[in-house]
């Protein structure tokens, strides 16, 4: 095997640490933002890059006015550190052992994950991977997105895509959507016409968030004024108002099979059917930790488990 060629100088501050650290604030442009991601306090971050800086003897970053961006150097660098950092990631992903994998991932999730296949999520995680820690937040798709933009989740799982430039969005399954409401308000033997729907009151999403357009679909853009008496960006809110009689809510039964068995709630049988409602696996693309990789298949396996579970097409992905 013919060995490494020697190097001038002693390279110190070319690190994997200083490199990924470098990564992530070309990334993030923000130095707290840059911390947070990497689980370190805001000098450390400005450590590694001075030590990186001077071991290259370059500036990779431009600071004028407190706006991080990279020099024409830094941009060439970030090319290369790119390349490193996957072969690097390949490395420890085929060569170490992943049940001593550790490390702490950050997941966003809609209500509807929450309330479904989250717990077997992290049941899995808990019993393979005991040293992966996973910090679970629970927002709107809007919310979450916004979010993984800057750098706060390794990933999410929302009803949209991300337009995110380096986000990579996959479906990993469909949901199917029905209007629930009180016994006490609703006819569960009756089947209501959209006429008949817009009689009762609604309760609604957030207006332009992912799930209020797609009642607006339902309704072909023609939702009568009036008809919507609450909105909330909170399903368990809506579940509550249902509950309480206070108006009907398009909910996806599979996030409140409790309801249903309780008759808490009924589904109202329509003349018109929702779409189903996609869900996507929003994941920033490589390179990124072995651990987030290994959460990222575990997620996807879950989500593909749970789709199988389901019939008539709620849960089939695509």
């Amino acid at each position: 095997m013919k060995a490494p060629a020697q190097t001038p100088v002693e390279a110190g501050g070319l690190t994997i640490k200083n490199m990924r650290t470098f990564f992530w604030l070309a990334r993030l442009r923000n130095y707290h933002a840059t911390a947070k991601q990497l689980g370190v306090t805001q000098p450390a971050v400005t450590s590694r890059i001075a030590s990186l800086e001077d071991e290259l003897g370059v500036r990779l970053f431009s600071r004028d006015r407190q706006v991080v961006t990279l020099t024409p150097e830094g941009q060439d660098a970030l090319r290369l550190c790119e390349g490193v950092l996957e072969r690097v990631d390949d490395i420890v992903m085929r060569f170490s052992g992943t049940a001593e994998q550790a490390g702490v991932v950050r997941i966003g999730v809609v209500d509807t994950v929450a309330r479904t296949w989250l717990p077997a999520l992290l049941n899995r995680v808990q019993a393979e991977f005991p040293n992966i820690v996973l910090e679970i937040t629970n927002e709107s798709t809007v919310e979450l997105h916004s979010m993984l933009r800057s750098g706060g989740l390794s990933m999410s799982i929302t009803i949209a895509p991300c337009d995110e430039v380096d986000v990579a969005n996959t479906q990993i399954g469909r949901y199917a959507v029905e209007w629930v409401g009180s016994g006490e308000l609703v006819d569960g033997d009756r089947v209501y016409s959209v006429e008949d729907l817009t009689r009762l009151p609604l309760i609604g999403y957030l207006a332009n968030s992912p799930p209020m357009q797609l009642m607006q679909r339902y309704f072909k853009d023609a939702i009568p004024p009036g008809v919507v008496r609450n909105t909330t960006n909170s399903m368990s809110t809506m579940i509550w108002l249902a509950e309480n009689g206070l108006g009907i809510a398009a909910i996806p039964p599979q996030a409140i099979l409790q309801h249903l068995r309780d008759r808490r709630l009924v589904i109202i049988k329509a003349e018109r059917r929702f779409d189903p409602m996609p869900f996507y696996l929003n994941c920033r693309v490589r390179p990124y930790s072995p651990v987030v990789q290994t959460v990222e298949a575990l997620v996807r396996q879950e989500a593909a488990r749970f789709a199988a579970t389901q019939s008539d097409g709620q849960g089939t992905s695509s």
